[in-house]
């Protein structure tokens, strides 16, 4: 079968697939013949898996052992039990992207071990690479993290010859971003991104939850809150019913929550509920929610140094956009209707496919074609700096900086006839250092000198790849100097990794040795068995330890660039040389 590379819009509440057929970008069907599939998981007790609308049929049936949302858990701490299995979100997430790989296989006909997934533009480095982790544990070798309204762009503009300025306003089940991005010829600038991890269609629905379980209440002095663990189906059936209404009232005017059962009354008759809700009272609970996409698009556009009348397309991402309250907002908010040639739910998927066909990511073009080449030039998301002694965290690149970029900022010794210096790396908007924006830290000798004397050069440097963060600290007295790589780290280690994909797949990362035969630089290194040998050698010259001209070598043979890991014959514990070809 012919190699491809699959895109995937990895959702909160819903997750899709795409790649490119004949030239164009098309959206794989799953195997219930979905054009998106649920962002559910079911764990039964047999130990299958089961993903999609089966899954959340069992939201209601099975609560304990059915997984929905885990995207807003990427990149934490956050375990999940199903009876005596504690899985992490990575693990969850990759049954997700498994689902829509074997669909799409099955579908198409096509054989997809490379993929560009897409994550929220405002997403910090650890969740990007919780999302980058998952595809790897469903046996992905992930080409790419791309923006979701970067994706959205890319489908919209695909054709697009004219230069256009568009505004992406992608309010998903569980984020919100906007990005403002000036399209035209294959080029897709983005100018400024902006957006919150914290709102979604998720709240939206819980909202209407609390709205109905304060009226069972007032109706019938019944508190299902009370007894939450007693009432979970109760509970779960009243969290389907609100997200029923919410698609229901996009179309309709008004809608009606129906519980046959809430509990029982004073002599133990049972009692149901129903309610009748309305557009315009719907719009009016959840106000604030639409009100507070209004900052994050006034920072983009700000950062941007444009106004709401520069924007020359609208583009809306997401189901939530569905919703006429968040229409009428952006409508008034731009003084124009927002565009409607791109469906909001398919759209990041049909971008992602759109961005296999970026140089360097998928060479193979259909006889007789000519493919129009893709080129994004991006920007930084969040800000990055470094931690002072003050405790807070002055900012050398700010957001929505355009990359690649390198910048130096001037600091000195906050303590008296100190010998050496800590670079604490943070990545974020607060003035104060936030625990999940922390990249790293390293130490750095400088001479001793009285306090506010010294003069350090900190430099960050942010190219094109993915995760990377080129760190130098120069101490102009003594001339001592530091350069470190920071890498977008995972909160699983690689041996965590290992044993999630081991468990889903019955397959697990290469574990070997990587010896520079020049410099004798040694590298621990797992390879994913579907990368290619030309993708283990683009990530060892990103880390340094491989030249141009040298070939990776396995007991004496030169690696074939185009050969996948897994037909290689590579063992568990055996050593991979780098040296220049004779």
């Amino acid at each position: 079968m012919q190699r491809e590379v699959i895109g995937i819009d990895f959702g909160t509440t819903n997750s899709g697939a795409a790649f490119i057929e004949f030239d164009e970008p098309a959206v794989i069907e799953n195997s219930e013949g979905e054009r998106v599939t649920p962002s559910v998981v079911y764990f039964k007790e047999d130990g299958k898996v089961v993903v999609g609308s089966v899954a959340k049929r069992n939201i209601i049936a099975n609560p304990e052992r059915t997984v929905k949302s885990i995207k807003r858990f990427m990149g934490t701490e956050h375990q999940v039990q199903i009876g005596n299995e504690s899985y992490p979100p990575e693990y969850i997430g990759a049954h997700i992207i498994k689902k829509l790989v074997q669909d799409a296989e099955k579908r198409v006909g096509t054989s997809f071990t490379d993929a560009i997934i897409t994550v929220p533009a405002y997403f910090m480095d650890p969740q990007r690479q919780a999302v980058k982790d998952a595809g790897e544990i469903a046996g992905l070798n992930v080409l790419g993290i791309l923006n979701e309204p970067t994706a959205a762009a890319l489908a919209f503009g695909f054709e697009e010859e004219e230069e256009r300025r568009i505004l992406v306003y992608d309010f998903g089940g569980g984020t919100f971003d906007v990005s403002v991005l000036t399209i035209g010829g294959g080029f897709f600038d983005v100018d400024a991104t902006s957006g919150d991890n914290h709102l979604g269609g998720d709240d939206i629905d819980a909202r209407i939850e609390d709205f109905m379980l304060n009226k069972i209440k007032e109706k019938h002095k019944i508190d299902l809150e009370k007894k939450r663990e007693e009432n979970r189906a109760l509970l779960q059936s009243l969290r389907e019913e609100a997200e029923r209404v919410k698609i229901e009232l996009s179309s309709k005017e008004r809608a009606t929550v129906n519980l046959p059962f809430v509990g029982k009354g004073k002599r133990g008759a049972p009692v149901a509920f129903s309610y009748d809700l309305s557009r315009r009272e719907f719009a009016e609970l959840i106000a604030d929610f639409v009100e507070r996409t209004r900052k994050p698009m006034e920072q983009a556009l700000d950062d941007a140094a444009l106004q709401p009348g520069d924007i020359d397309d609208v583009i809306l991402v997401g189901g939530t956009t569905y919703i006429p309250a968040v229409k009428e907002f952006v409508r008034d908010f731009f003084g124009k209707e927002p565009e409607h040639k791109v469906n909001p739910i398919e759209v990041v998927a049909l971008g992602a496919a759109v961005a296999t066909l970026k140089e360097g990511v998928k060479e193979k073009e259909t006889p007789g074609k000519i493919r129009r080449p893709v080129e994004i030039s991006d920007v930084i998301s969040r800000s990055l700096g470094v931690l002072t002694y003050e405790g807070t965290v002055p900012k050398i690149i700010t957001r929505n900086t355009k990359i690649p970029i390198t910048q130096t900022k001037l600091y000195t010794n906050a303590v008296d006839y100190a010998d050496e210096g800590v670079v604490a790396v943070y990545q974020g908007e607060s003035v104060y250092p936030e625990e999940e924006g922390f990249l790293g830290e390293f130490l750095f000798e400088i001479e001793p000198k009285p306090a506010g004397e010294s003069r350090i050069d900190i430099t960050f440097g942010v190219g094109e790849e993915f995760g990377i963060l080129h760190v130098t600290a120069h101490d102009h007295d003594s001339g001592n100097e530091r350069r470190v790589k920071m890498e977008a780290v995972g909160r699983l280690t690689k041996q965590k990794k290992n044993k999630w994909m081991k468990k889903m797949l019955r397959m697990h990362a290469i574990k070997v040795r990587v010896v520079n035969v020049e410099t004798e630089d040694i590298l621990s290194y797992y390879l994913n068995p579907n990368a290619r040998i030309e993708d283990l050698r683009k990530d060892l010259m990103r880390k340094g330890i491989l030249s141009e001209g040298m070939g990776i070598f396995y007991k004496d043979n030169e690696l074939d660039d185009e050969r996948q890991v897994k037909d290689a014959g590579i063992k568990d514990g055996s050593e991979l040389e780098l040296r220049q070809r004779e």
